[in-house]
């Protein structure tokens, strides 16, 4: 059986180009030249006898084998990185890295207050914030691209734990007919025009609707949250977002609960909680106490 000769650092330069989808910015990641990071790629697809990624004018892509290699290499670098902290610990320092995923309301409104509580406590750790859509992030969980996520409950096949809850509001212009109304129900909202988020939540506020036996009348859909404010702004309808996703400047937008009330879950994610490293364990644990 042929040896095959491999190093820690080809896997290390594979995953980062193939997370990074740039051998630009995985040289910058790695504080090495992209010819180094190109020449550890192209040793490493010759001594596997396969092609892990392609490359055109719109950037990196991995092969259907450098797919599946890459889980196993980012379970490796896991492991190493487990060792490192493992370690570390024996002799009486903190530190390692936390790769957390996240999207934007949560990043904005619940995540600077852990991120600064966890520095100040564990200043040898390092967590590296990566931001995305909610099905980026699960995605991300799955392919060990971050070591812990936030999600919204409930979800399969991921270890959680809880941490807040986010209440759904209804937003509207100042000068909207229901704008008058301090809480409404899904029936009463369904009368007027309706501006639908396609970002994550598009599922739970379906789900509303789908609830109460109704039919939205939307009139758009859009994926940036600051288009619908300003579309709502201008009176062309009403919309159901978090209230962590709203903007900062309120002044010109009406915000009412709905009857009943509704809330959105959200929790931490892991692929699997007693595998968590050392300086995961020590995130989940600070995190759910703030």
């Amino acid at each position: 059986m042929k040896r095959i000769h491999i190093t820690l650092a080809q896997i290390q330069a594979f995953a980062t180009v193939a997370e990074m989808r740039s051998f630009t910015i995985a040289s910058e990641q790695l504080g090495m030249t992209q010819s180094a990071v190109s020449h550890a790629v192209a040793a490493l697809e010759k001594e596997l006898q396969v092609s892990l990624l392609e490359r055109d004018r719109t950037g990196v892509f991995l092969t259907d084998i450098g797919q599946r290699v890459l889980l196993q290499a980012q379970e490796m670098l896991a492991c190493v990185e487990h060792i490192h902290q493992e370690t570390s610990a024996a002799v009486g320092l903190e530190a390692g890295k936390v790769r957390l995923g996240s999207f934007p309301s949560v990043s904005a409104q619940f995540l600077p207050k852990v991120l600064r509580q966890f520095r100040q406590r564990y200043p040898g750790i390092e967590v590296v914030l990566f931001e995305g859509t909610d099905d980026e992030v699960r995605e991300w969980i799955h392919t060990r691209a971050v070591d812990v996520g936030v999600v919204v409950l409930p979800i399969d096949e991921l270890e959680t734990i809880p941490i807040t809850k986010d209440e759904f509001l209804v937003v509207t212009s100042l000068q909207h007919p229901l704008a008058q109304h301090s809480q409404i129900s899904i029936r009463q909202l369904a009368q007027e025009p309706f501006i639908m988020s396609k970002a994550g939540c598009k599922p739970l506020i379906t789900a509303m609707f789908r609830k109460a036996k109704i039919t939205p009348k939307i009139q758009c859909e859009v994926i940036d949250l600051r288009t619908i404010f300003v579309m709502v702004q201008e009176g062309m309808g009403a919309t159901i977002v978090p209230e962590m996703a709203l903007p900062s400047d309120r002044s010109q937008l009406h915000m009412m609960s709905l009857e009943p009330r509704q809330f959105r879950q959200l929790a931490f994610a892991v692929p699997s909680l007693p595998s968590v490293t050392p300086a995961v364990a020590k995130f989940l644990h600070e995190a759910t106490l703030c």
